[in-house]
């Protein structure tokens, strides 16, 4: 799951000048036992989902709503594994190639049954040559899927098959042992398509408010643009008894302070990763000292992407010598505060092929003497590289790293790379259309398997390839070939050796510079109960109840 983080838009309040505490004390008024169960969790977005699509959702934030509205054929537990959720029974052939979905009888929230024709269009619609879907690639276990993608095969020959409005039939190009988990990730949930067809807007701002139709636990009440996202339970999932809370309220303001006050004032629950953005450096310091930060790490890996298709970044051992100038545990210690763990792999320690990574972290001696040898190979001199650019989202963290890694860089090559950064929308425009040179980049895993992170870089960004998730315009052969070789390979060793040989590939050639593995931190409020969090980075508030019986006297 990917994922790039929101962005900072400037927001004008009077807490930012006068901060918190500066409001006399009121008395508080008594609480009854009512009110203190309201069932309402208050939350913060940092910025508007681009999207409350699940076919169209990339960021983890916007991932994280989506997963509050919406319900796949199955869903993930407490302990990260699939269960079954609109399907009530699933059977696996013996080949493992073919899944059988028999589906609950289930309802859209305007009512409308859930129909296996729902998922068809859906799918269909991922699987067109043209659509934007970035997610496209993790269909390709479903037989045709890619070749469809790439307009070689019609959609109806794409292995997705209705026995009828309640049996839905998939089958594979090979056995894929985590297909009940690629089932649980919202690119997979179904649409309403009698809604879609309708009315293509349905999940966007301007129309949400009144059209909107959801298969989760929640759906929308209302969404107003830079202000707030109100969700409500929905009265028509089908597991609702399991669903305490009632609404789910999230403001969205970009500001760390302001969304810091908010929840000392108590009008926020909880701040901080994976919902919001990262708390800011001063507050984590403070936080642990006072005992009250959370922290979970997450199988993801924050890092720089190389524009490899433009100069001079189009040169394997200039990239090796920019990524080994950085020291990543002084980005650790100095900066992010939260038990992130150094990055010299692509793949996360829950993933790992390679326990000792690949490469010797802060290695400034051999940086220097890969980029003296690309000068000199290349005929490149310091005025050649002094119009670098490092582009990046303008959050707090960011800004911190990207100007610590210009300083190494410095410190290393005796240049000056600039930085400049832009918008959501803006920067992911910018690397979608390969107009930048290095960018900040992020992935967290979709599901739990090295595939999951590898196959962002077996295609380059390409309509035709459905995938629009590698920015770095680099492709190898050889690489792409020892992942097709992994995913139909069912011995386990021999499938983690072609992994380790891929990524082996990706790390000499280095078309991106891993930097650190993550860890999330937040606050949040002690009568806020039984949130799940995904070692995947999301979180699900299905579950989630407010329970402040303890403070009633």
């Amino acid at each position: 799951m990917k994922r790039i983080r929101p962005v900072l838009l400037i927001v004008t309040t009077i807490l930012l000048t006068t901060g918190c505490d500066n409001e006399p004390e009121k008395k508080q008024p008594e609480v009854t036992y009512q009110e203190c169960n309201e069932q309402i969790l208050r939350l913060n977005l940092n910025d508007d989902p681009l999207s409350l699509d699940p076919r169209y959702s990339r960021s983890l934030r916007d991932l994280t709503v989506v997963k509050q509205l919406f319900e796949g054929l199955t869903r993930l537990n407490e302990e990260s594994k699939p269960e079954l959720a609109l399907a009530e029974h699933v059977e696996i052939s013996e080949d493992g190639k073919t899944y059988t979905f028999k589906l609950r009888e289930t309802f859209w929230s305007n009512g409308l049954p859930i129909t296996t024709q729902d998922f068809i269009y859906t799918w269909h619609k991922i699987l067109e040559v043209h659509s934007a879907c970035d997610y496209a690639n993790i269909f390709y276990p479903i037989k045709n899927a890619k070749l469809a993608k790439e307009g070689k095969c019609p959609l109806e020959e794409v292995g997705i098959s209705a026995i009828d409005d309640t049996t839905l039939v998939v089958e594979l190009e090979y056995p894929t042992p985590y297909f009940l988990e690629l089932t649980a990730f919202p690119a997979y949930y179904p649409i309403c398509k009698e809604v879609d067809l309708k009315n293509k807007h349905w999940a966007q701002a301007t129309a949400a408010s009144q059209g909107f139709v959801s298969s989760g636990p929640f759906t929308v009440e209302k969404w107003t643009n830079n202000q707030e996202l109100s969700l409500v339970k929905n009265q028509t999932y089908w597991d609702l008894p399991s669903v305490s809370l009632d609404r789910i309220v999230f403001s969205i303001i970009s500001d760390n302070n302001t969304e810091h006050c908010l929840f000392e004032k108590g009008e926020l629950d909880w701040i901080g990763l994976p919902i919001s953005i990262n708390i800011s450096t001063d507050l984590i310091e403070k936080m642990k000292q006072e005992g009250k930060l959370h922290s979970y790490h997450v199988a993801g890996t924050y890092m720089l992407k190389f524009n490899t298709e433009r100069a001079p970044f189009n040169l394997p051992k200039l990239r090796k010598a920019f990524a080994y100038a950085i020291s990543r545990q002084e980005i650790i210690d100095h900066i992010l505060l939260g038990n992130q763990i150094p990055a010299t792999s692509l793949l996360p320690p829950t993933m790992s092929l390679q326990k000792k990574g690949y490469f010797k972290d802060g290695d400034s001696e051999l940086a220097k003497k890969l980029f003296e040898e690309a000068m000199e190979e290349y005929g490149l001199t310091v005025d050649n590289l002094s119009d670098i650019v490092l582009t990046y989202l303008p959050t707090e963290r960011n800004c911190k790293i990207v100007q610590l890694i210009q300083q190494q860089w410095r410190k290393t090559f005796g240049i000056d790379v600039n930085l400049l950064s832009y918008e959501n929308k803006a920067f992911r425009s910018l690397l979608k259309s390969g107009q930048f040179q290095i960018a900040i980049g992020d992935w967290i895993g979709d599901f739990n398997d090295p595939i999951t992170f590898l196959d962002l870089f077996k295609y380059r960004n390409d309509e035709k390839t459905g995938n629009g998730l590698n920015d770095t315009g680099w492709y190898n052969s050889l690489y792409s070939e020892l992942l097709d070789c992994a995913v139909q390979e069912l011995d386990e060793g021999r499938r983690s050796q072609y992994f380790k040989e891929a990524e082996t590939i990706l790390m000499n050639e280095m078309p991106i510079i891993p930097l650190y593995h993550h860890s999330f931190s937040y606050i949040k409020k002690d009568y806020v109960k039984d949130v799940l969090l995904s070692p995947l980075g999301l979180a699900d508030f299905k579950k989630a109840r407010i329970d402040k019986r303890s403070t009633v006297q």
